[in-house]
């Protein structure tokens, strides 16, 4: 073991099945990022606790006693100095358990048999996450955007982010189904991924906007001059941390995704207002 990783793990992987958790760390490890496991939901919780700096939780949702969505619950009631993201992966994907994970403020819904790779995209884009999510919580003093919400805090507002969770949940099905990158789009999974934001009150790096797009850096940038260019979105330095942009919806962005996300919950039958 000696050389290896110096750094504590910031990454809590959860399973029931050892080998799934072995190949996984194993994996992980060669990418570069360190891990812990844990067996069970228990286990998990207790590591989190004896563990301040894990900032991403990978969890199965089907386990014994306490399944992945319970385990989500118990974390998102505990009090902790930093933010924590969760990415849920499962054998047996279906959008009730996908929106009932994004309820819960998962950023990541995967689908197994996966790779090593495409769980580290997804520790790579939470990390990103955290990290915005951390300096907006530095700039106002308040409790993180992922705390559940009060009950007198169910609005339209959190009606519309639960809707755009769902949308990124069959995202995640689509890409899980069919080949991955066959449909992708990144300026219009960049704009998701910034109306779910805004509607969560979470701030966007333009890295982790990158990130979030799926598709090389450079590319990724190119469609945000894209995106800028049509009036869509705007930069703006961070005001904690110049050396960091932080990426807006404009009023025309907002408009039309609004109207985009009106018009699809029109169709099924949904009422977000």
């Amino acid at each position: 073991m000696d050389g290896q990783i110096k750094t504590a793990p910031r990454v809590l992987l959860v399973d029931d099945d050892p080998d799934v958790l072995i190949e996984l760390q194993e994996g992980l490890g060669l990418l570069g990022i360190a891990s812990l496991t844990a067996g069970t939901a228990v286990e998990a919780l207790d590591l989190m606790e004896r563990h301040d700096n894990l900032q991403v939780v990978v969890t199965d949702l089907q386990m014994p006693r306490i399944d992945g969505i319970e385990l989500l619950q118990k974390l998102a009631v505990r009090r902790r100095k930093h933010p924590v993201a969760a990415i849920v992966i499962t054998g047996h994907a279906s959008l009730d358990r996908a929106v009932g994970a994004l309820r819960l403020q998962a950023v990541d819904f995967l689908q197994k048999p996966l790779s090593a790779e495409e769980v580290a995209h997804a520790i790579t884009r939470a990390f990103a996450l955290v990290e915005d999510e951390a300096m907006a919580e530095g700039e106002t003093g308040s409790p993180p955007a992922s705390s559940p919400p009060r009950p007198h805090d169910l609005s339209a507002q959190h009606l519309r982010a639960r809707y755009l969770r769902a949308l990124v949940a069959a995202r995640a099905d689509r890409d899980a189904i069919f080949q991955t990158g066959l449909f992708s789009d990144p300026a219009w999974e960049m704009m998701l991924d910034l109306a779910m934001a805004e509607a969560s009150h979470r701030p966007i790096s333009v890295t982790s906007l990158c990130i979030a797009s799926g598709a090389p850096a450079t590319t990724a940038l190119r469609r945000i001059d894209d995106l800028e260019e049509a009036g869509l979105v705007s930069r703006v330095p961070d005001a904690r941390d110049r050396r960091r942009i932080i990426v807006h919806l404009t009023d025309l962005g907002r408009a039309r995704m609004e109207a985009f996300v009106q018009r699809q919950a029109d169709r099924l039958g949904i009422t977000l207002d």
